[in-house]
């Protein structure tokens, strides 16, 4: 797997900063994901969590979870029209 994250970063010119990465299994042996675990030096995690505010999972997400979500594109749509629009 190393080898693989290797590759993608010299073919792109992109490396992933392992100190900040995690990784998520599903249907994955206790015993194989401590092997990958220990082989990439990541930190196991599990779903859901949130990238760039947005909450991430597998399962369909309740509208508990989606409340911070819509109040901030609410809130910003609001700004813009006080902003650019005239009465």
């Amino acid at each position: 797997m190393q080898q693989v994250f290797n590759q993608f970063s010299a073919a792109s010119g992109l490396k992933a900063n392992m100190g900040k990465s995690s990784i998520y299994f599903g249907g994955v042996t206790r015993e194989e994901r401590d092997k990958i675990v220990q082989e990439l030096g990541l930190l196991e995690d599990e779903l859901p969590f949130k990238y760039l505010g947005v909450p991430l999972s597998t399962k369909k997400l309740s509208l508990v979870q989606w409340k911070p979500v819509i109040e901030k594109i609410v809130e910003r749509i609001s700004a813009w029209t006080t902003k650019k629009l005239s009465y």
